[in-house]
């Protein structure tokens, strides 16, 4: 079992400022399973839970687990792990000067950002299902940097209609105040779900995103991987 971590006062400041700054907005931003991924996992500002806690919940409900890594993980192995249910935490919290946005995913965008929407069995299905996807073309860089950058415009950056108007799909929208304020915005460039535009829309990791996609539905995205593969291979 994982060991408990022991938090610096400065890394507990900064996650109780991020969750309780967006705690008054994301209910209005925000994509409902990941509220209710909050809530199952009892994810609150006032305590940076034990990863071991996070994944004895979670390992239940839908097989998948938290695994602590030192820093970015790189598509060849980041894929592999989804496609074993396990999904890399990065063993840090953000520099207070990065309390909005930080192009390094850190505790609060994995645990915070990510973990809570594994706990729905739909969601969790699909990202074990596009690693392994992606990982039948891991040999091929141009093949496997269009899964990439799917994954970049609906999983991490993706937005989606609901009744009550857009809301934040992706966890790297999700766990970003400032992310979550631009997104929503209408300053970037929101286009329809299109797989053939998204996986030759190239992105950058260390600004705001300027171009978005949004869904109709979850289930667009959990239905589509069977075209991704098509498209991909045309």
């Amino acid at each position: 079992m994982l060991k408990d971590r022991v938090f610096t006062n400065d890394e507990t400041e900064t996650w109780q400022t991020v969750l309780s700054t967006h705690e008054k907005t994301r209910r209005d931003q925000v994509v409902d399973i990941f509220h209710n991924g909050l809530k199952t996992l009892d994810i609150q500002a006032n305590k940076i839970p034990q990863l071991w806690e996070i994944n004895d919940t979670l390992e239940k409900i839908s097989g998948f687990n938290g695994a602590y890594v030192t820093g970015l993980e790189d598509g060849k192995s980041f894929y592999p792990m989804l496609a074993k249910r396990l999904f890399p935490v990065g063993n840090f919290i953000r520099d207070k000067r990065d309390l909005s946005y930080t192009p390094e995913p850190d505790m609060i965008h994995d645990l915070y950002g990510h973990i809570p929407l594994l706990v729905n069995r739909d969601y969790a299905q699909f990202c074990q299902k596009i690693g392994e996807t992606a990982c039948r073309f891991i040999d091929d860089d141009k093949k496997f940097h269009q899964f990439e950058r799917f994954f970049w415009f609906t999983i991490e950056f993706g937005l989606i209609k609901t009744d009550d108007g857009p809301r934040a799909f992706g966890a790297g929208i999700a766990s970003s105040i400032g992310e979550c304020d631009f997104a929503l915005s209408g300053g970037p460039e929101v286009i329809d779900f299109d797989i053939e535009l998204i996986i030759n829309q190239e992105f950058r990791i260390d600004e705001m995103q300027k171009k978005l996609f949004i869904l109709e539905s979850k289930s667009q995205l959990y239905g589509c991987i069977d075209e991704l593969v098509e498209k991909v291979n045309t």
